[in-house]
């Protein structure tokens, strides 16, 4: 990770590495979640579920690996893997709390001698390209560190309601979007 990539997620719990896969990485995976949501049984039953076929690039894409070697450590392990299926226009999930909730130290969030160290990291796949106004993720940096509740006045994704400390990205399609739950 670049000085300004560590500065960036320091700061606001994410980072965006645009346009790690390949085009024909991309439309593999594309085609295999489209046939997984509308024809699963055309599939060989090895991937009928992600991470299998196609998308098993993803699990240990080198892209992906330098930056959780840096944010995590030499050993990392893959906890889980699932994909969201939106049309356009359709919405994912809304905001959660944050909060003190995360009383567990292992999966905590410190630097020390400017070596992070972030126990809990996930990374989104964008497989379409992404702009602010498509509903990307979005954050709230700092919502989960928080030792207070969210205030419910910043739980709106709705326009005119919005929270002044919501952020998202933009990005082309076959970029990955690392995040921490803890910062």
């Amino acid at each position: 990770m670049t000085d300004e990539e560590k500065f960036r997620f320091d700061l606001t719990g994410f980072l965006v590495r645009p346009a790690i896969l390949e085009r024909d990485e991309v439309d593999a995976i594309v085609e295999q979640l489209d046939q997984i949501h509308h024809n699963k049984e055309s599939l060989p039953p090895e991937h009928r579920v992600v991470p299998g076929g196609p998308a098993s690039v993803l699990i240990d894409h080198p892209k992906v690996l330098e930056v959780l070697h840096e944010i995590i450590g030499p050993e990392v392990r893959l906890e889980n893997c699932y994909s969201v299926w939106r049309e356009k226009g359709q919405r994912h999930g809304e905001l959660h709390g944050g909060g003190p909730q995360q009383a567990d130290p292992i999966f905590g969030y410190r630097v020390n001698n400017g070596r992070i160290q972030a126990g809990m990291v996930r990374v989104v796949f964008e497989l379409t390209d992404v702009s602010k106004k498509d509903g990307a993720t979005h954050f709230i940096p700092g919502s989960h560190k928080s030792n207070f509740p969210m205030h419910p006045d910043h739980m709106s994704l709705e326009d005119g309601k919005r929270s002044p400390f919501l952020m998202t990205y933009e990005c082309p399609a076959g970029s990955a979007i690392f995040f921490t739950e803890n910062l």
